[in-house]
C-alpha cells in the first residue's frame, strides 16, 4: 500500500523528466549565484565546505531518502552547462587577499574620519581613532524641535522598514527582528536615536546567569558552558550591530530620492545626519573589533548568515519554477518544507563547523601584543602574573574619570573603550593601554573619561606594582614605554607636534631612537631635532651653564646640542625630517571602513529572472 502511494507521488516518466530539468535549471541559477558569492567582499569570511550543506544537490538527496526515489542519482549524471563554480579550497584564497588589505596603520584622527570613508570597501584595522560627537543648537525653537523629532520618526521607520528587509533575505533570525524592531517602537516613541542605539548595546550585556558563571570560570564543566553561552551572545552582538550598521544608507538614500525633506531645514536635517553617522561609525568601529577578537564565532556567524540567504534565494527560485509549471505541487511543498525546516534549524540552532576548526576562543594572554616578546621559557610565568588581573566589563561600565587620580590602568584585550573629551570621542581597542600615562607619572591625571563602548570588554588592570614589573623586563620595558610615551604625547603635547595619534605612535614605533640603560651616554642632536623625555633626567651645556632637565620632558632644540644621558635615562629623540614624512605620507592617513554588507543588489539576492518582477515581492 505505502509503495503505491509512494509511486503516485513519484509520478510519471515524463513528471520525473520535467522535475529533472527544474531541479537541473535550479542548480544552474544557484550555481551562479553561489559564484557571485565567492567573488563578494561581504562573504570572505564564509566557510563554504559547510555551506554544501544547503545547496540544491543536498535538499534532493532528502526529498530521495523521504520519498525512496532516485531523483538525485539522475541530477548527479546530468552534466552542468555554462556554470563556472570556485572550488571550495578558493575561500583561502580570498580571504589571503582581504588580509593583505587589511595591514594597515592602527590609529585614525578626526580628521582622517568621514561618513563617506564609511561606505569604502577596504577592510582595515584599527587600534584607536577619533570620532566628533554631535552637537546640536542651544537656541532650537520648540518648531525647530518638532521638526528634529519628525525627521527622526522618519528616519526610524525606514530602519524598521531596513530591518524587515533584513530578515526577509535571510540576513538576520526572527528573534533578531523582533528585538531591532522592539528597540525602533521605544526609541519612535521617545524620537530618539540614542535611544534606539543604547537599548541595542543593551542587548550586548552579559546576562546575570552569564556574567554568574564567569566567577567560577575555572571549574571545567562550568567553563564549557560558559564558553557555549558566551559564543551564543558574541553571535547575538554581531547580528544585532551588523543589522544597525547594514541601514547605515537609509539616510543618504532618503536624502538623494527625496531632497524635498532635506530641504525643509537643511540645518536640522544635518543635525539628525551627523548624529546617525556619528552611531553607525561606532557600530563600524566595533564589528571591525568583533572580527578580530572572535574570529570563531564571526566566521560561524557569516556562515549561517550566507546559509540563511542562499536557502532564501533557493526558495524564491522554486516557487516560481513552480509559477512556470516547470515544477509540480507536490514536488514544490516538498522542496520547500525542507527549505523550511533548514531555516527553522538556523533559527534556533548553530551551523556545524568541521571538527577539524578551532570550536574555542583564544587564549586571552596569547593576543597581548608583548606575548611575543617574551621568552618561550617565561611565558608561563607571566601568564600566572597576568591571570589574576584579567576581569571582564559591561558595556557602559565607568573605568577612568575626567581629572582623577589613576591607580589602575587597563591593558585591552578585547572589545572598545570610548574616552570622552569635550568634543570628541577617542576610541581604543586591542593593545592600547588606557590610563597608562596618569598611572605611569603621578603628576598627571585623567586625560578623559574612559568607559566601556557598545560591547563587552575584556582587559587586564594594572596597578603600579604590574607596571613596575613590566617596566623591569627587559624584553617587555621598550613596548610599554612606547605606549606611555605615546599617550603623553598625544594627550598633552599634541599642539607642539605636526601629527596626529596614528603619526605618532608610528613615530615612536618605526622613526624614533629609544634609550634607555646607557651608561654615561652622549648623543648629539641637530638643530630642530626633538627629544622626549619620559623618565630620568638628561644634562647638557648651553650658554655656558650646565642645563639639567627632569622627567617629563619635551624640548626642541634650536641649536645643535649635545646631549649627556645616564642610566635612569629613557628618552625618544627624531629629526624634524621624521614629522615631515609621516605628515606627508598619505599612505599613514588610511580611512575607517568595513565591508560593505549593507549594499546588495537585487541580482545577489532573488534568481536573475525575478529580480524585475515587482508583483514577487509578497514572496
Amino acid at each position: 500500500m505505502y509503495e503505491f502511494i509512494f509511486l503516485l507521488i513519484q509520478g510519471t516518466s515524463e513528471s520525473e523528466t520535467v522535475l529533472l530539468q527544474a531541479l537541473q535549471h535550479m542548480r544552474k541559477q544557484t550555481s551562479e549565484q553561489l559564484y557571485t558569492m565567492k567573488h563578494d567582499k561581504q562573504f570572505t569570511d564564509v566557510d563554504w565546505i559547510i555551506l554544501n550543506e544547503y545547496l540544491p544537490e543536498k535538499l534532493v538527496q532528502e526529498m530521495d531518502a523521504q520519498r525512496r526515489t532516485s531523483v538525485h542519482r539522475r541530477l548527479s549524471i546530468t552534466p552542468e552547462h555554462d556554470v563556472q563554480c570556485v572550488p571550495a579550497d578558493s575561500r583561502s584564497e580570498i580571504v589571503a587577499r582581504a588580509v593583505e588589505l587589511s595591514e594597515v596603520p592602527t590609529i585614525i584622527e578626526n580628521d582622517a574620519v568621514s561618513h563617506a570613508s564609511i561606505s569604502s570597501q577596504h577592510c582595515t584595522l584599527h587600534h584607536d581613532f577619533v570620532l566628533r560627537m554631535f552637537g546640536f543648537r542651544a537656541t532650537d525653537s520648540h518648531k525647530g524641535q518638532n521638526m528634529r523629532n519628525e525627521l527622526i520618526t522618519r528616519f526610524l521607520t525606514a530602519l524598521s522598514v531596513d530591518y524587515e528587509k533584513q530578515w526577509y533575505i535571510g540576513k538576520i533570525r526572527r528573534s533578531t527582528l523582533y528585538i531591532l524592531m522592539e528597540s525602533v517602537e521605544k526609541a519612535k516613541h521617545c524620537c530618539s536615536l540614542k535611544l534606539h542605539w543604547e537599548l541595542l548595546v543593551q542587548h550586548c550585556r552579559f546576562s546575570p546567569f552569564l556574567w554568574y558563571l564567569i566567577r567560577f570560570n575555572k571549574i571545567n564543566w562550568i567553563n564549557k558552558q560558559l564558553t557555549r553561552l558566551l559564543f551564543d551572545h558574541i553571535f547575538l552582538t554581531i547580528e544585532l550591530i551588523l543589522a544597525f550598521h547594514s541601514a547605515r544608507t537609509r539616510m543618504e538614500n532618503i536624502r538623494l530620492l527625496f531632497p524635498e525633506l532635506v530641504s525643509i531645514d537643511p540645518q536640522i536635517w544635518n543635525e539628525v545626519y551627523q548624529e546617525t553617522s556619528f552611531y553607525h561609525q561606532m557600530a563600524t568601529y566595533i564589528l571591525l573589533d568583533l572580527k578580530e577578537s572572535y574570529p570563531v564565532c564571526w566566521r560561524v556567524e557569516m556562515t549561517k548568515r550566507c546559509a540563511q540567504m542562499l536557502l532564501k534565494y533557493e526558495s524564491t527560485a522554486i516557487k516560481e519554477l513552480y509559477q512556470t509549471g516547470m515544477l509540480g505541487e507536490t514536488e514544490r511543498s516538498h522542496i520547500l518544507e525542507l527549505i523550511e525546516k533548514k531555516l527553522f534549524n538556523l533559527e534556533f540552532s548553530h551551523v556545524k563547523m568541521p571538527k577539524t576548526e578551532q570550536t574555542t576562543i583564544e587564549n586571552t594572554f596569547d593576543l597581548l601584543f608583548f606575548v611575543r616578546s617574551i621568552p618561550d621559557g617565561e611565558k608561563l610565568a607571566w601568564e600566572a602574573v597576568m591571570k589574576s588581573k584579567h576581569e571582564w566589563f559591561q558595556p557602559g561600565k565607568v573605568l577612568i574619570e575626567k581629572g582623577k587620580t589613576v591607580s589602575s590602568a587597563y591593558l585591552i584585550v578585547r572589545g572598545v573603550v570610548q574616552c570622552e573629551i569635550d568634543t570628541h570621542y577617542i576610541m581604543y581597542r586591542s593593545s592600547n593601554i588606557i590610563g597608562i600615562d596618569a598611572l605611569f607619572s603621578e603628576n598627571l591625571t585623567a586625560y578623559g573619561t574612559y568607559s566601556v563602548s557598545g560591547g563587552l570588554l575584556e582587559a587586564y588592570r594594572i596597578d603600579r606594582t604590574l607596571l613596575n614589573q613590566l617596566l623591569v623586563d627587559d624584553n617587555i620595558a621598550p613596548l610599554i614605554y612606547c605606549e606611555i610615551a605615546s599617550h603623553i604625547l598625544n594627550n598633552k603635547y599634541q599642539q607642539d607636534l605636526k601629527l596626529n595619534r596614528l603619526q605618532v605612535t608610528l613615530l615612536l614605533q618605526n622613526r624614533a631612537k629609544f634609550y634607555r640603560k646607557q651608561n654615561d651616554l652622549l648623543i648629539h642632536l641637530e638643530e630642530y631635532d626633538r627629544l622626549f623625555l619620559v623618565a630620568g633626567s638628561i644634562s647638557y651645556y648651553s650658554k655656558g651653564q650646565n642645563l639639567v632637565y627632569d622627567s617629563i620632558l619635551f624640548k626642541m632644540f634650536q641649536t645643535p646640542t649635545d646631549i649627556f644621558l645616564d642610566r635612569s635615562t629613557v628618552a625618544y629623540t627624531w629629526k624634524n625630517e621624521d614629522e615631515i614624512y609621516l605628515f606627508k605620507n598619505d599612505n599613514i592617513n588610511s580611512r575607517l571602513s568595513i565591508q560593505n554588507f549593507g549594499s546588495i543588489s537585487n541580482n545577489l539576492i532573488y534568481p536573475r529572472y525575478s529580480a524585475q518582477l515587482a508583483e514577487l515581492s509578497e514572496y
